[in-house]
This record gives C-alpha cells, sequence and structure tokens, in this order.
C-alpha cells in the first residue's frame, strides 16, 4: 500500500514486476499471441467519504472515518493531537455465506454515526451491509444486509437507546428497481426493523436523522423530505422550500438546537442548504453555500459552526446569519476552493489551551482545527492513514505511448510505460469514467457532473495539470462514458443524471475551447450514448436505452451526425431485442462496426442499415437495472486487419467473416488501439497480449 503523503508528491515511480511470462498454445492460422501480466495496477488513494467526531465515555475526543476501499476501513483518530490509533477493516469473514454477490466486504461507507455510549455504526456500500463497533471493541460486527436487495446503506443516527435508523438504495436483483427504503436496527433485538419505502421514484432514502422523538428521512433522486413515527411507522410529509427543484435529493442532514438543516444537493442546479424548524416544521433560511456533511453542536444560542463555500463559518439559526471566520484550510486547501464537505464536526474544549476548539476532517482523510479564541486554524496531513487500492474504472493508451488507468470512486491515476515495463502513480482524487488521448493532450471524463479534464503528459504533473476544463451538470449529465478524438473536436458521450432521462453528445473544440451538447432526446430518444466513433466529418454514435429515471427500456440505436452542424443524417435500430450498444468502429475499407454485449454486426456507413451480424452470445438485458454494461473499447487494427473489442473477454474479429479467432481472456476495460500489443484489465491487474 501507498500511504497519501506519498501520493501528494507530484509522480510516485513504481516498477512493475513482470509476474508471468507465458507462451500461449499456437493458433491454427498465425503465431500465437504473448501475454504478461503487469503487474497490480498502482491505483491508490485515502478517500472518507463519511466520518464522525464524538466525546467518548472515557472524556477523551475521536474523530472516526470510514476509508474507501477494498476492502474499505474505519480510521479511529485522536481528535486533538491528529494521531491515527487505530485502522479497523470494515469486513468479517462468513465462510457460510449464501449472499449473492458473495459478501467480501465494504467498499466504503457514507454513513458514520456515534451514539451516546460510544459505539460507532457504518452504513456502507458495495454489499449494503451495517457494521457495529462498541466502546472498545477490539473489531467490529458485521450486522449484515438489511435485506436481500440492499446494495447501498446511507447516513444514519442512533437514537438515546442505541437504536440505529438509517436508508437504503434497493440496486440487487433484477429489473425493476423497488424504491429505497427505512430501516432502523435495534441493539437489544438484534434485529433490522423495516418501515417500508415510498415508491419507485424514490430510490435513495439517501440521509437519515433522528431528532425530538422522530425519525426524519431524506428521499431521491426526486427531492422527498418526511418525519415518520418510530413506533408506529406513522408518516408525515415535509413539503421541499418552495421553488427547489425536484430532481434533487435530500442528501444529508444534521439536527440541531431544534432545527434540522438539509443538504439539497444533485440535479441541474446548485446544492443549497435549507433550516427547517423542528417544532413548526417550517422553513425558516436558504444557506446558498452549504456543503455539509455535518456540523457542530449549538452554543447557548443556538449557533453553530458548519462550511458554507468552502470556510468554517459561525451560522446563527434564529437571525439566519452567517459570521466568516476567514479559515479554509492550509494555502493548498484554500487554493483549491477550501475545506470542502466537512466531516466530523464538533466543538470541544481543548484541555491544552482551555479554549473552544472546532474540529472537522476532509474528505481526503485530513484533519483541521480552528482555535475560537486566537481566531487561527491549522491544517494536518494525518501521515498515519493507509491510502486503500483503488479498483480500475477506465483505461486508454496516451499520445506519449504510456497506457493510463483511473480509479472507482475515490480515484487516481497510473500510467504504466511499455518502453521501460514501469509504473508512475499520480494523485488524482477523481473517478475518470473514459479518458481518450487527441492531439498530444489527455482527456479525462470524470464523474460526476461529466467533467472533462485536459492533462499535457510533457509537462510536469501538478496543481494546474491535470485541469478541468468544464462540465455539464447544467445540461443534466452525470458519467462521460466514451471519450474519443474526432478530427479537430473531443466528442464525449455521456449518461444523465439520475433525475433525468437523456444522455448527451458534446464536441470540444480545443482550438477555441468552446463546446457544443446535444440531448439525446435530439439524437436518439431517452438514452445514454455509450459509444462514438468519428470518420470523415462525421461522428457516429451508439446508446444504451435501459436504466432511465422512468425505469423504462428502449432498443439500443445507433445514429450519423454532422460533427459541424449537428445535423442528425440517419438512425438506425440495428438490433430490436438488445438494449444498448457499446462499441462501434471503422475498418480499413471504410465499413462501419458495431458490438451490443454479445452481437457483433456490420451496418452500412451511409444509411444505418443492417448489412449482417454474428451473435457470439445470448445476453439477458431483462436483469440490467443499472447503468451496466458500460461502454466497450473497440478499435480496428490495420496491422493485422482485424477488430479487437472486449465483452467479458478480449475479442479479435475478422471485419470478412465476423469470426472471433481468439483466444479469449477474462477481461473487463480495454486500451485496443492499433498496435501490435493491446492491454487490457483482469481483475486489478494490467494484462499485455500482444496479438501479432
Amino acid at each position: 500500500m501507498v500511504s497519501w503523503t506519498g501520493l501528494r508528491r507530484v509522480v510516485v515511480a513504481l516498477t512493475a514486476l513482470l509476474v508471468g511470462l507465458a507462451l500461449l498454445p499456437p493458433a491454427a492460422s498465425a503465431a500465437a499471441p504473448q501475454w504478461w501480466n503487469r503487474g497490480t495496477i498502482p491505483l491508490y488513494s485515502t478517500t472518507a467519504a463519511g466520518g464522525e467526531t464524538a466525546r467518548m465515555p472515557d472524556g477523551s475526543v475521536r474523530t472516526y472515518l470510514a476509508v474507501s476501499g477494498k476492502p474499505a476501513y474505519l480510521a479511529e483518530i485522536n481528535a486533538l493531537t491528529a494521531k491515527v490509533m487505530r485502522m479497523i477493516p470494515l469486513y468479517v469473514p462468513n465462510p457460510d455465506s449464501t449472499e449473492n454477490p458473495p459478501d467480501t466486504g465494504a467498499q466504503g461507507a457514507w454513513g458514520v454515526s456515534v451514539d451516546k455510549r460510544g459505539t460507532v455504526f457504518v452504513s456502507t456500500y458495495g454489499f449494503g451491509h451495517v457494521y457495529r463497533l462498541p466502546w472498545r471493541a477490539e473489531a467490529v460486527e458485521d450486522l449484515g444486509r438489511p435485506s436481500p436487495r440492499t446494495s447501498f446503506t446511507w447516513e444514519g443516527d442512533a437514537d438515546d437507546k442505541g437504536v440505529f435508523y438509517f436508508g437504503t438504495s434497493e440496486f440487487f436483483g433484477p429489473a425493476p428497481l423497488p424504491g429505497g427504503r427505512l430501516f432502523s436496527w435495534d441493539p437489544k433485538t438484534r434485529e433490522y426493523r423495516d418501515y417500508g419505502d415510498w415508491g419507485a421514484t424514490y430510490g435513495y432514502v439517501r440521509s437519515v436523522e433522528y431528532a425530538k422523538g422522530k425519525i426524519y428521512a431524506g428521499l431521491g433522486s426526486t427531492v422527498g423530505l418526511w418525519q415518520v413515527d418510530p413506533s408506529s411507522g406513522r408518516r408525515v410529509q415535509i413539503p421541499a422550500p418552495a421553488g427547489m427543484p425536484t430532481d434533487k435529493y435530500a442528501y444529508q442532514m444534521e439536527d440541531e438546537g431544534g432545527y434540522l438543516y438539509v443538504l439539497f444537493a444533485g440535479g441541474t442546479t446548485a446544492n443549497v442548504g435549507w433550516v427547517l424548524n423542528l417544532k413548526t416544521l417550517r422553513w425558516e433560511h436558504q444557506i446558498p453555500g452549504y456543503m455539509g456533511q455535518t456540523i457542530t453542536g449549538a452554543d447557548h444560542r443556538g449557533r453553530v459552526y458548519l462550511l458554507d463555500s468552502g470556510e468554517l463559518k459561525q451560522y446563527d439559526p434564529k437571525r439566519g446569519v452567517l459570521t466568516g471566520t476567514g479559515f479554509m484550510g492550509g494555502p493548498e486547501q484554500a487554493d483549491k476552493g477550501g475545506l470542502g464537505a466537512g466531516k466530523g464536526l464538533a466543538r470541544v474544549v481543548d484541555p491544552r489551551t482551555r479554549h473552544e476548539t472546532v474540529i472537522g476532517a476532509t474528505g481526503g482523510g485530513d484533519l483541521w482545527h480552528y482555535d475560537t479564541v486566537t481566531k487561527k486554524g491549522t491544517f494536518t496531513h494525518l501521515d498515519g492513514l493507509v491510502g486503500t487500492p483503488t479498483g480500475p474504472r477506465s483505461l486508454a493508451k496516451g499520445p506519449d505511448g504510456r497506457i493510463y488507468a483511473g480509479g472507482y470512486f475515490q480515484g487516481g491515476l497510473a500510467a504504466y510505460d511499455p518502453a521501460t515495463t514501469t509504473w508512475t502513480a499520480y494523485p488524482f482524487a477523481h473517478q475518470i469514467e473514459g479518458m481518450s488521448a487527441h492531439n498530444g493532450k489527455m482527456y479525462f471524463g470524470v464523474y460526476p457532473n461529466a467533467q472533462l479534464w485536459e492533462y499535457d503528459p510533457a509537462q510536469p504533473y501538478g496543481a494546474t495539470n491535470p485541469k478541468q476544463l468544464f462540465d455539464l451538470k447544467a445540461d443534466g449529465q452525470e458519467r462521460p462514458w466514451t471519450v474519443i478524438s474526432a478530427g479537430q473536436y473531443l466528442a464525449i458521450g455521456t449518461s444523465p443524471k439520475n433525475s433525468q432521462a437523456n444522455g448527451a453528445v458534446t464536441l470540444y473544440d480545443p482550438a477555441t475551447g468552446e463546446h457544443r451538447t446535444w440531448s439525446s432526446g435530439l439524437v436518439t430518444g431517452a438514452n445514454q450514448i455509450s459509444a462514438l466513433t468519428y470518420r470523415d466529418g462525421v461522428l457516429y454514435g451508439g446508446s444504451l436505452g435501459c436504466c432511465n429515471v422512468d425505469a423504462s427500456k428502449h432498443p439500443g440505436q445507433v445514429f450519423a451526425m454532422d460533427a459541424t452542424s449537428g445535423d442528425v443524417l440517419w438512425r438506425s435500430t440495428p438490433l430490436p431485442d438488445e438494449d444498448g450498444v457499446g462499441g462501434l468502429t471503422f475498418d480499413g475499407q471504410g465499413r462501419l462496426f458495431g458490438q451490443t454485449y454479445g452481437t457483433i454486426f456490420e451496418l452500412d456507413p451511409a444509411t444505418g442499415a443492417m448489412t449482417r451480424s454474428v451473435q457470439e452470445f445470448a445476453y439477458n438485458w431483462d436483469t440490467v437495472t443499472n447503468f451496466q454494461p458500460r461502454a466497450v473499447n473497440m478499435a480496428y487494427d490495420p496491422g493485422d486487419n482485424a477488430i479487437y473489442t472486449t465483452n467479458g473477454t478480449t475479442r479479435r474479429i475478422d471485419p470478412d467473416t465476423l469470426v472471433d479467432s481468439g483466444p479469449n481472456y477474462k477481461t473487463s476495460f480495454a486500451a485496443v488501439s492499433p498496435g501490435a500489443s493491446k492491454f487490457y484489465v483482469q481483475g486489478g491487474v494490467l494484462l499485455e497480449v500482444r496479438w501479432y
């Protein structure tokens, strides 16, 4: 593992081990491919999605951060000294587990809650389990998954008796997806109670808070807030603030001093905070720059400290007045917009100075203190935390010949140099969904808000390289699945936000810095754009016609669009029984080929008419409930007149016969640009296959 300290340096060079050089059995018609395991892709980061600070039964003050990874762990930190005391895996082996998918531990956690007895509850994602760490326990207890379909357990809260309330998303299992649910776990009965869902419109019970004898459940991706009686389960709807867009989540909640602080996030407009009077259930004040995730306790006048626009501020809910402290972290944090969303905010008296001190943590796993007497803040890197491995999310060949890999959720960026067989790892705390080389630069399509970043490998890696160019939040876009070089343009195909039905096609011109975006509703209908290719001024695209906000499904389509005017030249539905087109490419003769998840096909590039197709295997689209199967990298190689792609295994397609000549290795993401060697992700390692 690599510590976050090491990742904060500009570049960390790692030497790849050649784990197994193996020559495969000879193919019937050609020399056999050679393959090499180029080692584990060095994607590491320290990302804490959830955290809380609390005074424990012995009087100590501790911050608990859930650090994402495989597996994730719970970091226990002395909040006053910034010393990491323990790193506790969020994993309990269960050899008798019959779960599908099998339990392999949490991958991270948005919810960390500490009750009055010092018991820590961690609501996790990956496998949807809740974990519990009683005070002074050596290891966590796995409380299991509250329902067979639970994939995410979100932020929760405990009452005075130690009953833990939390919400879920129910994303495991076949379509259609049910709504998110509200649960509780009782330490006396050691059982879950199911309070039910609010209908499929609300796929997320995203935030839960217990206050004044009631449960408050925040929903999404259609905005909703409800008060629930913990005994009877009776529900009272609390209308959203006037003018609140419906495509928001009631994303995070905290109660202090008789008020509920709610962060409304997501959708196509800016996030915003609102303050609800718990006595009257009326919205009293708006906090436009409120960032969540937690706030401090209230003083005798009801005032709290919170994060607003990256700055620590004092807030008076009775008057609706914010007072800035000027503290935005160290120079590095201030230059990047401040402290971000606050993890584990608390106010305590530091016994060393007897001064009231505000304590908080960042999503990068760092700790900060603000002395309310001296009006000074300090920012501390928690060097004791260990960076966790990040699962690969994307792969592409760069303009410098290196193979770039991006990591899931907590991000990370790594590059493999085939010339020297060495790895270089970079600190990049963003999830790259798709990437491509274009005119000597590397472009990263980043989640969320469909951001586009530019990286110049000829320049030093640093604060402004890579740099963000723009995002497509205002266009309702979320995940840039496919990014390709398209003549003078960079072309981007995106999926929409959970509240939206239409993906989009975007063309960016680096020469002018301008970009144009077309909704998929104008191009193919309510679909995600899952594949792109380009030839002679025309952009060709494929769509994934499932997983929309209305849970409807549509056949995958292919379209042709004039890159200059944006005019759609034709639309085609090549395989009506297939819901997605995941790859497109041209061969050397100008023939257009595509791929659904299990079928290779050819279209007439002038009309989109189907010419021929070959099914490699049947795929059950009825089981698809999320945005998978995602886009793939499909490319023609003139070096051996073959089309290379992957749909769970390596594929080498003869364009004349559409026959897959193999051999086939299990893989996921691929970098299959022209050249004898192609690169694939196989688990967490990089596989190089030299085909000719």
